[in-house]
């Protein structure tokens, strides 16, 4: 039960990482996109991959709450 809570929790911090990482890459895709120089373009595509990548994580999660929703619903696991 402990286990699961603290799974829990590393989860819903991941989620917030997540959105502290999106949140200044679409800074600097703007602003690289307003430079307008030989390396805005490359800044561009690489914090698109980063993002890419990010979303790959947050479809984990996704997935991992419809695990956890199972276990809580039918194994009693996780209930507070």
């Amino acid at each position: 039960m402990e286990a699961f809570q603290q799974i829990e929790e590393n989860m819903q911090q991941f989620a917030i990482l997540n959105d502290h990482i999106r949140n200044p890459l679409q800074g600097i895709i703007g602003i690289a996109d307003l430079m307008e120089n030989k390396y805005s373009e490359k800044i561009i595509q690489l914090s698109h991959v980063i993002n890419d990548i990010i979303y790959k994580l947050d479809r984990g999660y996704l997935e991992s709450e419809k695990i956890q929703e199972f276990l809580r619903k039918y194994y009693g696991i996780g209930k507070k």
